[in-house]
């Protein structure tokens, strides 16, 4: 048992979380049968805390990433991998001609943006000290097959895409050399003679408990493509190959004898992203190109989901006509939807297997969320899936802000005590942050 006062806590140095808004009074932490002295977490963009369309720590945005709060309601050290400045570029708010207009993250790949568009900190091209060990291991764009290659083809692939040497114009911002994915940085995935996978972090973390939300950028990365690519990054992984994979994670615990959580992937379908432009909110016709590779233009009907990224195509004009279609990327079509449904379905259920197979527990974020979408009320406070409205989910409308996380994290915790027998206290929702206004 270990004595925790919430209220006070603090880590002096930058690379330990400092969350904040703890409003217990002094208490006996009870970890139960669990240990909770090496805490390591692993996932993809939800897991290292991006949110507004980059990584970034100005208000404490990636300090309570949903593992941070975790970790800081176990009274545990919790090391990340903080960046500094503007990180990798985020969205934010601006008040313009009366009105609060969203302005995207700087794009280094186009030749105008807005004036106020915020660019990545030079410091994020030299993040952090690869030779520390983090407790969150959670990556940006980090897909289940990219954590154990299977053959040495995928093992450089993989390390091109995560830990470096990729060519221009693929290449992070451009610059050869740079990794396509920038978020990973902060692990040494040796070079592109002997690389080293993610599944051997996670050996490496002799973790003693830890939370796995592996799956969403797997679902995620080609449903927020418009379900373009049947290959690459943003393919849908094998639910196979899914399943061996996300196994080798577990063993890679196992061996190490930590006990833990897994979580299932929610409907993303049913975040900001995917249902903010309605046919119904624009009040027009809406003319869409269905399909990869097709000439069959047609109307948008409500089964179809136009992505949020469609505002500025359709600002201009494109979709209002049957001769000028919104691009088939910007829209996940009826038939796209269910395909995208059913394959969360198929890797919850690979999800479910392979932890009870292991002998771990799960956190059904799947029938959490779907809860949440009809709106909820934590502390007094209401939340729902709207855009910006809704108080749960930041700009990009795909991840959570930290009022979200705080809700994923209470989840997360109530699993943990009900299954382990501790004690960690719940936070108080309405005490992180949500959109940040201008």
């Amino acid at each position: 048992m270990k004595k925790f006062n919430l209220r006070y806590t603090a880590f002096i140095t930058l690379l330990f979380f400092s969350c904040t808004k703890s409003e217990f009074d002094e208490y006996e932490i009870t970890a139960g049968s669990a240990d909770f002295s090496n805490y390591v977490s692993v996932g993809d963009s939800y897991t290292q805390g991006i949110q507004d369309g980059g990584l970034h720590n100005e208000f404490g945005q990636q300090e309570n990433s949903y593992p941070a709060i975790i970790a800081q309601q176990m009274g545990t050290p919790f090391i990340q991998p903080l960046v500094s400045g503007t990180g990798s570029g985020y969205m934010h708010l601006e008040y313009r001609n009366g009105k609060i207009e969203v302005i995207k993250v700087y794009n280094h790949d186009i030749t105008t943006n807005d004036p106020a568009a915020i660019d990545y900190d030079f410091s994020f091209m030299n993040w952090v000290d690869t030779t520390i060990r983090y407790n969150n291991l959670g990556v940006g764009g980090l897909n289940v097959r990219n954590v154990a290659p299977q053959n040495s083809t995928e093992s450089l692939e993989y390390h091109i895409y995560l830990g470096g040497g990729a060519t221009a114009p693929l290449a992070w911002n451009g610059v050869s050399g740079q990794p396509i994915s920038p978020y990973g940085r902060f692990l040494n995935w040796g070079d592109l003679s002997n690389p080293i996978e993610y599944v051997n972090q996670v050996k490496k973390s002799k973790a003693t408990f830890f939370t796995n939300w592996l799956g969403i950028n797997d679902a995620m990365s080609w449903a927020k493509s418009g379900g373009d690519e049947v290959s690459g990054s943003s393919a849908l992984t094998d639910p196979l190959e899914f399943r061996e994979k996300y196994d080798s994670i577990l063993d890679a615990f196992k061996n190490n004898g930590a006990k833990g959580i897994c979580a299932t992937v929610h409907d993303i379908t049913k975040s900001p992203f995917f249902t903010t432009i309605t046919l119904e909110v624009l009040g027009k016709d809406v003319w869409i190109k269905e399909g990869i590779d097709t000439t069959i233009i047609r109307k948008a009907v409500p089964e179809d989901l136009i992505l949020l990224s469609a505002k500025d195509f359709l600002s201009d004009g494109v979709g209002l006509t049957q001769s000028d279609p919104l691009p088939h990327q910007q829209v996940l079509d009826k038939a796209e939807v269910i395909i995208v449904r059913n394959y969360i379905s198929d890797i919850n259920n690979q999800i479910k297997a392979a932890a009870t197979s292991h002998g771990y527990y799960v956190v059904d974020m799947y029938a959490f969320m779907n809860t949440f979408s009809s709106g909820i009320t934590f502390d007094g406070v209401d939340l729902s899936p709207k855009y910006i409205e809704g108080g749960a989910f930041s700009l990009d409308g795909l991840h959570p802000n930290s009022r979200g996380y705080a809700m994923i994290a209470n989840e997360f915790i109530k699993v943990i005590n009900l299954n382990f027998q501790s004690n960690l206290q719940t936070v108080s929702v309405g005490n992180y942050r949500g959109i940040t206004f201008p």
